[in-house]
């Protein structure tokens, strides 16, 4: 659906004007440091505490923390749910933060991560919704904002991905806009595909802060 694309490109364009730490919680594949460009830059242990890195991207500096500072390129990760759970807390509650605000890439089709992430933020947190509009991916919309309610989790935003690659987008949107976020729509481009283009983003950044 593109979240890696959105929260990469979203961090980056918010460290322009804040100070910010960006997670990727894809504790089995993750690969958000691949976008941003950066070699395996590991965290550093202070105390009881990790500190993250501060990475560089085109100027743009940002705290940044993932399992891929802890994990070799290519070797997987064979380990039960729990323990991911385990990891997760550690990255948000046991890092040494510095930052006015962090955002998070979410794992695909984890909800236990997902509901998990959700209670050791909320209330404070929000969240932005990253779909494709079309008829298949509705449902699972459905039930991920159906979780943010019960958890009290303001939806900021839905980004409608690949926009104009779909025919049926126009009655997507109508349909999703009843739940009451702004929509910010994202055509598919060939600039995305290739890198960052945190500029394509301006319009998320007003909508979330």
């Amino acid at each position: 659906m593109g979240k890696t694309t959105v929260s990469t490109n979203l961090a980056t364009k918010l460290s322009e004007k804040f100070r910010i730490g960006f997670i990727d919680l894809d504790i089995y594949g993750p690969n958000a440091h691949l976008l941003l460009g950066l070699p395996e830059v590991p965290a550093v242990e202070q105390g009881e505490m990790l500190v993250p890195p501060k990475v560089n991207v085109d100027g743009r500096e940002m705290q940044f923390m993932s399992m891929a500072m802890f994990l070799p390129e290519g070797v997987g990760l064979a380990i039960k749910a729990e323990f991911v759970l385990d990891i997760v807390k550690t990255i948000i509650q046991f890092t040494r933060w510095d930052c006015d605000l962090i955002v998070a890439d979410m794992p695909p089709g984890s909800l236990d991560v997902v509901n998990y992430t959700l209670d050791l933020v909320a209330p404070r947190a929000q969240a932005v919704l990253v779909t494709e509009p079309h008829r298949m991916s509705l449902s699972d919309c459905l039930r991920l904002y159906d979780i943010l309610r019960l958890k009290e989790v303001e939806l900021s935003a839905i980004v409608l991905n690949k926009y104009n690659l779909f025919k049926d987008a126009p009655a997507f949107e109508a349909e999703i806009s009843r739940f009451g976020a702004p929509i910010v729509k994202l055509d598919w481009s060939e600039e995305l595909q290739s890198g960052l283009q945190p500029d394509l983003f301006e319009e998320l950044v007003e909508v979330v802060v």
